[in-house]
């Protein structure tokens, strides 16, 4: 397993000189069911058109599995049923905000589109006041790894996107989900426990 980044131009050197195949994504989630409950931030329209551009350059290469439109999302970490009011009342007023999605660039068994807004962090911490912030960066998974593909064909794609400019789309909300996280359910709809609005 690849070591978490501090940064997306980490994340993009790192890219850039790896030797070794990506890592499988779906082989570190368990056979039998199994749910995790995360609080999320569904992108908007003009961050799903552009998850879709790049996904198209992406389609066909081996080893990669594009993600559903239904399962986009941006991962604000961990949650629980219990504290949706006391969450609900720390985010009064905090308000809705725009957040730049783009470029493209490549974890260890993801694709992603890098996400950027400083209110992120904020918005983190106001849900998990221990929230470690050290290698949050938010992002948008448009592709998942799987098996142990080769890096090259990857890296021709998306190294030919970098120049691509970043969209601005607004983040309006947060929801509290419960999410199915078998292999075979991986995709799966999750359940929306509760949305606050910003």
């Amino acid at each position: 397993m690849g070591r978490f980044f501090s940064s997306f131009e980490q994340a993009w050197e790192a890219f850039l000189v790896r030797e070794e195949p990506l890592e499988d994504f779906f082989g570190s989630f368990p056979e039998e069911e199994a749910f995790l409950t995360m609080w999320l931030t569904p992108p908007g329209a003009a961050a799903c058109a552009e998850a879709a551009v790049v996904q198209r350059e992406l389609s066909g290469l081996a080893g990669l599995v594009l993600t559903p439109r239904h399962w986009l999302h941006l991962s604000l970490g961990p949650g629980s049923e219990n504290e949706v009011e006391a969450v609900r009342e720390r985010l009064h007023g905090f308000g809705s905000f725009e957040a730049e999605y783009g470029p493209a660039t490549c974890f260890h068994e993801a694709h992603i589109l890098e996400v950027r807004s400083a209110r992120f962090a904020e918005l983190a911490r106001a849900i998990d006041a221990q929230k470690d912030l050290a290698k949050f960066l938010p992002h948008l998974s448009i592709a998942y790894v799987e098996g142990w593909p080769p890096q090259e064909p990857s890296r021709e794609v998306l190294a030919s996107l970098r120049d691509r400019p970043p969209i601005r789309d607004v983040v309006s909300e947060v929801q509290l989900c419960v999410v199915p996280v078998a292999r075979g359910s991986l995709f799966d709809p999750w359940r929306v426990v509760a949305t606050v609005r910003l």
